[in-house]
């Protein structure tokens, strides 16, 4: 999981944390109000225009439309300084008037920003369907002690909603909102001379109450660390659903024990299908059928079943490094290999690092918070009490599938649907690319026995159970854009077994080396000479044409071989796909050639409108991950789709989950995840408030309410859906 898989990330919120007031309290200052920095009387000759044509419309609002050759068209709002350090956003009242959705951003510069590098430069979006008028929160990043700043490694997000890179590091010029210099709203080039309207800017100003909840982004480090405390935490603020003792903790039990109790679904079937539905053939597995034209999968009882889950039900969701930051956790905390803290059991050793500080450390020691605090909270049978309890709680939900990344004990024995994992090796492509590795070579004898070994491992477990829906085989691989495994292969050394298979295809298609140097506008000795060194593709119509084709097959040969495997080790089960993250048409039609179900991961924030490719074969697809943050619950990032609060979260999560009802195509959709990462950061860095429970094991009680409204009536959605197609 993700990374930041856009061009820009979406809107940042501040922290809005509660926090005992001090006890000496100043006089409160006058909040600012609401400074307009564009409204329908602003002189448009003080603007700068790039790219758009422009037009005042009967409002006095600012009509835009791109030109198709400038790469970032919009409008500048520069020549002077602004000092917002007593504002939290600025909002811009904007509205689509394209024929297709459109991505806006919002490039925010201050005074030490560098306009070649785009350190200390901020960028925000937001997407508008055709015709939708948004009120646009660009949320300013929060200004934290340098000092503290600093010392916060290995964090995708830091307090105060700061966002680091994909690698976890840091802004070598933080953004300062006290001098901003630039605001300049614009969309990226498409070709597509899409049209819009900016009505109003303003700068929402902080509230005073607010500005004294987040004194601590100020505090000396003595008194910010330790930051971490006995429940893993973030100390230094007070808010809804925090745990503060044992005794809390462990009454969480009885409490939601009586919850779970009172709410059961009515129209689920044993594995959560249509009980009330139509009877159609039972054939002991899960399958997929297209009723009324919509996909269905069908359970083993014969009835519609649309999968509404959520991934990594698991207890190493909370694993966090602690080398090399003892100094952030509380003492109760054990951070050493000889300490003699009966939580010590929860420290172990690791390796597994990626784009993170410490890729390059070798082993590193960290703890499991999220057994740590099960343990806390059940005793020694911690795992059989959480195993029961999670099992229930889907259940009470509504939740009717436990998704990727999960426990297979806790598949074995939730009595709840489930899809399993699988993985591909072997040698990669040299001359590839990616954010989680280079991709396989399936070309290569051992990609096809890493697969077949890696099915075999479940096989016993999963082939037979009628409870097992099927298996992703993969996660988010990097395919690239089109022809780019091609253009890769030619990059590897002569070994690599899909160069040597690409080299067979080029000399099939031309016979001669003359021939193909007259085709690619090169010239090459002979065969040998393309194979024996890394060859760089020319940009050229045929080359791009052959790179195109020869990627299909390099994508052909990926899927349809882990179709055969699991054709021969488990033929009652669906293969479900790659999980798509990166992908082109090319790659997406090869998926949707092999596998049974087509599954995507989109964090967006509706898939109502999603399409399978034109002219590749119908099947229906799956949603491997999605999911929706916020910064009011004690984390300092929202993950990859943020929303204001906790309220927003819930409404987001019910309006996913039921475009992705009305979408004909989808048949599924799975939560990313089951609870919330580390405060401090996971082994790449990710601390987002992504989870349906907290580190302390503590469901939040908005988004569950919203999982149970939009779970208790899937099926109504679904039918009311097709009616209305």
């Amino acid at each position: 999981m993700r990374f930041l898989r856009t061009f820009a990330a979406a809107t940042l919120a501040l922290l809005c944390f509660e926090r005992p007031a001090p006890q000496t309290v100043a006089q409160e200052p006058v909040p600012p109000a609401e400074l307009t920095i564009f409204d329908a009387s602003t002189p448009v000759d003080s603007l700068r225009f790039q790219g758009v044509e422009y037009a005042r419309d009967e409002d006095g609002a600012l009509a835009l439309k791109n030109d198709t050759t400038d790469p970032w068209p919009g409008v500048h709002f520069e020549g002077k300084t602004w000092d917002f350090s007593r504002y939290d956003a600025l909002v811009l009242y904007v509205r689509s008037t394209s024929r297709e959705n459109i991505t806006l951003y919002c490039r925010l510069d201050c005074a030490q920003s560098n306009p070649t590098t785009l350190d200390g430069v901020v960028t925000l979006s937001t997407t508008l369907k055709p015709g939708e008028r948004q009120a646009w929160r660009v949320e300013f990043p929060a200004a934290l002690n340098p000092a503290i700043r600093e010392k916060l490694f290995a964090m995708r997000g830091k307090p105060g909603g700061i966002r680091t890179n994909e690698f976890s590091q840091d802004a070598k010029i933080p953004f300062d909102k006290s001098a901003t210099t630039a605001i300049r709203p614009f969309e990226t080039q498409n070709g597509r001379k899409d049209s819009w309207v900016l009505e109003k800017i303003v700068a929402t100003p902080t509230a005073p109450e607010q500005l004294a909840k987040d004194d601590y982004l100020q505090w000396s480090p003595e008194q910010f660390f330790p930051f971490v405390d006995e429940f893993g935490q973030f100390k230094h603020a007070q808010w809804r659903g925090k745990t503060r003792s044992l005794e809390e903790l462990r009454a969480q039990i009885e409490i939601e024990n009586a919850e779970l109790a009172a709410h059961q679904p009515s129209e689920f079937d044993q594995y959560g299908g249509w009980k009330n539905g139509p009877q159609l053939e039972a054939t002991g597995a899960f399958r997929t059928e297209k009723v009324d034209g919509m996909w269905y999968l069908v359970d083993p009882e014969g009835r519609l079943f649309w999968s509404n889950g959520v991934d990594c039900v698991n207890s190493v969701t909370a694993v966090t490094p602690v080398s090399d930051r003892e100094f952030y956790f509380d003492p109760s905390i054990p951070t050493s290999r000889d300490s003699n803290s009966e939580y010590a059991k929860f420290l172990s050793v690791s390796s597994r690092s990626v784009n993170n500080y410490y890729a390059d450390k070798g082993e590193f020691l960290q703890y499991n918070l999220t057994e740590a605090n099960l343990y806390k909270k059940f005793g020694d049978d911690w795992k059989n009490a959480w195993i029961d309890l999670s099992s229930r709680r889907l259940r009470s939900w509504g939740l009717n599938t436990i998704g990727n990344w999960s426990s297979l004990e806790v598949c074995a024995r939730a009595k709840t649907p489930y899809t399993a994992t699988v993985s591909s090796g072997g040698p990669s492509i040299e001359g590839s690319k990616g954010y989680w590795g280079k991709f396989v070579d399936p070309f290569d004898p051992a990609f096809a026995r890493s697969v077949r070994s890696s099915l075999e491992a479940i096989r016993a477990q999963t082939a037979d159970d009628p409870y097992c829906i099927g298996y992703f085989v993969d996660n988010e691989i990097s395919w690239g854009e089109k022809g780019s495994l091609a253009r890769a292969a030619l990059l590897s050394p002569a070994s690599q077994k899909v160069k040597q298979a690409y080299l067979k295809w080029l000399q099939e298609k031309y016979e001669t080396i003359d021939a193909f140097n007259a085709a690619w506008q090169v010239d090459l000795k002979d065969w040998q000479a393309l194979l024996d060194e890394p060859f760089e593709t020319p940009q050229n119509e045929n080359a791009e044409n052959d790179s195109n084709a020869f990627y299909v097959v390099i994508c052909e040969k990926y899927f349809s071989q882990i179709l055969e495997i699991v054709r021969e080790l488990a033929p009652k089960k669906l293969y479900l796909g790659c999980r798509f993250a990166w992908n082109n048409d090319l790659a997406r039609a090869a998926g949707q050639k092999y596998c049974d179900v087509v599954s995507y991961n989109f964090y967006k924030s509706s898939v109502a409108d999603f399409k399978p490719v034109e002219g590749a074969p119908d099947k229906p697809v799956v949603i491997g991950e999605f999911h929706f943050g916020a910064l009011d619950r004690g984390l300092f990032h929202t993950g990859l789709c943020p929303c204001k609060d906790q309220n927003a979260r819930a409404q987001a999560y019910e309006d996913y989950v039921k475009s992705a009802l009305s979408n004909p195509w989808i048949v599924g959709a799975h939560w990313f995840e089951y609870q919330d990462e580390a405060v401090t950061g996971r082994f790449d860095g990710e601390n987002y408030q992504i989870g349906l429970v907290d580190v302390c094991d503590r469901p939040y009680e908005e988004t569950i309410q919203a999982v149970r409204r939009v779970g208790y009536n899937l099926y109504q959605i679904r039918k009311n859906a097709s009616q209305q197609r």
